[in-house]
């Protein structure tokens, strides 16, 4: 099963359209309802009523806004502890020889961390064009038959979340 089969809509970062549709919407729904209650009812309502739909339409906003923090905190986490690992990571890709028990256990972290992406991706957190970066850069080593191998090890264990390391 390819990882990248599955592509969630994931954090849409673009919002900007959905909030103009909102509040097009809104102003129309108080217009409406502004004149019903302005010609047919009771003059008070008025005021709950926009401060309603205002409110709604806030609520939206900032939950958009809250969605956007997650996301850059999820990526800048993610990508620090990648940082921590990188050099290592390299040296192994640079060296032909058996792995050994430290560099397993270096890989066996990637796998991790990688992992640990793809189920923040499925879940629809991680954009799809951050995943498909962070994809790409694990083919890398995938293309290296220890690294294929010790996954195919690790897969045994079932531990992974369901993510398949590329072997490309």
């Amino acid at each position: 099963m390819n990882a990248l089969k599955f592509k969630p809509q994931g954090m849409r970062l673009r919002h900007g359209h959905w909030l103009l549709f909102w509040f097009s919407l809104s102003v129309i729904v108080i217009l409406f309802l502004c004149t019903y209650i302005f010609y047919l009812r009771d003059k008070e309502m008025l005021i709950p009523l926009l401060t309603l739909v205002f409110g709604v339409f806030y609520f939206l906003h900032q939950q958009n806004l809250e969605k956007a923090r997650f996301f850059k905190e999820l990526v800048t986490e993610f990508n620090r502890r990648y940082d921590t690992q990188n050099n290592k990571l390299l040296g192994i890709l640079e060296n032909s020889k058996p792995l050994d028990q430290k560099q397993r256990q270096d890989l066996i972290d990637y796998f991790n961390l990688c992992a640990e992406e793809y189920l923040f991706y499925e879940a629809g957190y991680i954009d799809h064009r951050v995943w498909d970066a962070w994809y790409n850069g694990m083919k890398q080593f995938g293309r290296d038959h220890r690294v294929s191998e010790l996954w195919q090890q690790e897969i045994q264990t079932n531990s992974y979340y369901g993510f398949v390391f590329p072997n490309a």
